[in-house]
């Protein structure tokens, strides 16, 4: 695997070595529900036999063999406290041990006899000696054995393969990783070079994704999960050009346990260098508003941090808008929190029995988070969480004005109880208008309307309302007249001052003609008039000065 990083050890922590009592021989006769349901070490995947000796783990119940639990310094899912032996907590475990299938055992292999020439007898004779000798001495070996009552049978194990059965493992954890297909690598029966990692997964509840990428060839993958189950890659970006980057990936996937990660091209005998990726990420499920609450379970796929278990949801919070979480359970006293786009969410909080409501208007808005766990560690239970949003606001109907003279000049119109009217004029920063509305048949109401959407309303005065105001930006204005407590004939009128301009300022008669430019008086004559250059000119003194 040239350019892969060095094998390193499962370290999840420092090294625990349980005291001897806590290791555990297995028994043919007292484990033999254990080892009928034919368990394997999680992580070299052998089936545990008689003699075996394994550990338990206190947190997780995994069990695995006291070597894998000395060399990695506790259990694959990163514990390190070890309990005495329990079967039944053994065979409960099931988030970490695997189930082996039974393996049928190799057929027969017959030896071949050879008919060799009958002037040749001594041969198949001395051999007939060695074969018994060798019977001999290997019953004699067999029979010291059984006589130990310590130790179990040991069963005759043929010579191993000298040929590599696998490629080789590197330990990795999350973060990328730098690696390379080359010649020198495992070559697998469809011609392929492969290269493996493996990563521990806790028992957190978070996500794992693997991603692999390269410039120079095209890259294949698959993830064997702790249950011994085969993930295939899916395909986020192939076939393009050269030099441009093809990813594979497997993404969401959940521990405890360990994964084997098999990197490998998808055409045979291909090279080259590659980057793989290993994320971990907080499991969360998508929230939406709405009537119906939503049920769900806390523990089964939960996040568990320091004791207690999460959910994790996300929806789209508005600014501005009142919004209400409500989580109900009877299994458990459960708790709520909220963060935004600017971190942790204030509220208010409610509540009552089993419920508990948290209610909140967002400053910005953007994905929101809320975490739904309980108020006492390891409680877990059913649950329903319901997201009511205030309903947005909706826009004005956009009314039609007519127009409304700037002079004076009334104008009469009727309306029925309720109902609204409007009018429209155009005005300057710094005009004065007296607007009234004047109904011998219902009080009336008025409001001024800025452009900005700036309302100004009048006092409703018996049969009449007025506004008088200097308008602060130039741009259109709407009148609203309204009917209420009735109906009937009415009449508005409008009177504006214009603001003072520059234009309105009288000038005196020429006074818009510009001023002529001054004359510039001569420069004195250097010499004193008579063109003889005689004497220069002096100027003369002035009576005073000083």
């Amino acid at each position: 695997m040239k350019g892969s990083p060095a094998p390193t050890h499962y370290l999840l922590g420092p090294l625990c070595f349980p005291d001897v009592s806590e290791f555990h021989r297995l028994d043919p006769a007292a484990d033999a529900r254990f080892l009928d349901a034919r368990v394997a070490d999680p992580l070299t995947g052998v089936p545990f036999q008689p003699a075996n000796t394994v550990v338990l783990c206190a947190r997780c119940g995994l069990v695995s063999l006291r070597e894998t639990w000395e060399a990695i310094g506790g259990c694959p899912n990163g514990h390190d406290t070890p309990t005495d032996w329990d079967v039944d907590a053994a065979l409960a475990a099931g988030d970490g041990a695997r189930v082996a299938r039974p393996v049928a055992p190799p057929p027969p292999v017959a030896t071949p006899v050879v008919d060799a020439p009958r002037r040749s007898r001594g041969l198949p004779l001395a051999l007939a000696v060695l074969g018994v000798a060798a019977l001999v001495i290997g019953g004699i070996v067999v029979a010291g054995l059984l006589t130990d009552e310590d130790e179990a049978p040991v069963a005759v194990v043929e010579d191993a393969p000298t040929a590599p059965m696998g490629p080789r493992a590197v330990a990795i954890e999350t973060g990328e990783t730098e690696g390379a297909l080359s010649e020198d690598d495992f070559l697998g029966e469809t011609g392929r070079y492969q290269d493996l990692y493996t990563v521990a997964a806790d028992s957190s509840g978070r996500l794992f994704s693997f991603v692999v990428s390269s410039d120079e060839f095209f890259p294949d993958l698959y993830v064997e999960t702790p249950d011994g189950e085969r993930v295939e890659a899916e395909t986020s970006d192939n076939d393009g050009d050269e030099g441009v980057t093809r990813t594979v990936a497997v993404r969401d996937l959940r521990g405890p346990g360990l994964y084997r990660v098999f990197v490998s091209s998808r055409r045979p005998e291909a090279t080259g260098s590659y980057r793989l990726r290993v994320r971990a990420a907080d499991p969360s499920r998508p929230l939406r508003a709405g009537a119906s609450a939503f049920e769900a379970e806390l523990g089964t796929f939960s996040q568990r941090a320091a004791g207690y278990f999460r959910d994790r949801y996300t929806f789209s919070g508005a600014a501005g808008r009142e919004h209400v979480v409500t989580v109900r359970s009877s299994a458990f006293a459960p708790t709520v929190a909220v963060t935004g786009p600017g971190g942790a969410v204030g509220g208010e909080t409610g509540r009552a029995g089993g419920s508990v409501t948290f209610t909140f208007t967002p400053e910005r808005s953007g994905t929101h988070t809320l975490v739904v766990s309980s108020r006492t560690a390891d409680q877990r239970g059913r649950y329903t969480v319901q997201l009511v949003v205030e309903p947005e606001p909706e826009p004005e109907p956009e009314v039609r004005a007519r127009p409304l003279p700037t002079d004076g000049r009334a104008v009469s119109d009727s309306l029925a109880a309720g109902d609204t009217e409007a009018f429209g004029f155009t005005g300057r920063l710094g005009d004065r208008v007296r607007v009234e509305v004047r109904s011998g048949d219902f009080t009336p109401s008025l409001t001024l309307v800025a452009p900005n959407g700036t309302r100004t309303p009048a006092s409703p005065d018996g049969d009449r309302a007025r506004v008088e105001a200097t308008l602060a930006s130039a741009g259109t204005y709407r009148v609203i007249v309204g009917a209420s407590g009735g109906g009937g004939a009415y009449r508005v009128t409008l009177d504006r001052e214009a603001a003072v301009t520059a234009d309105d300022i009288p000038r005196m008669p020429g006074a818009d003609r510009p001023a002529p430019a001054p004359t510039p008086a001569p420069a004195p004559d250097p010499d004193d008039g008579d063109g003889g250059g005689g004497e220069p000119y002096r100027a003369q003194p002035i009576d005073g000065a000083p």
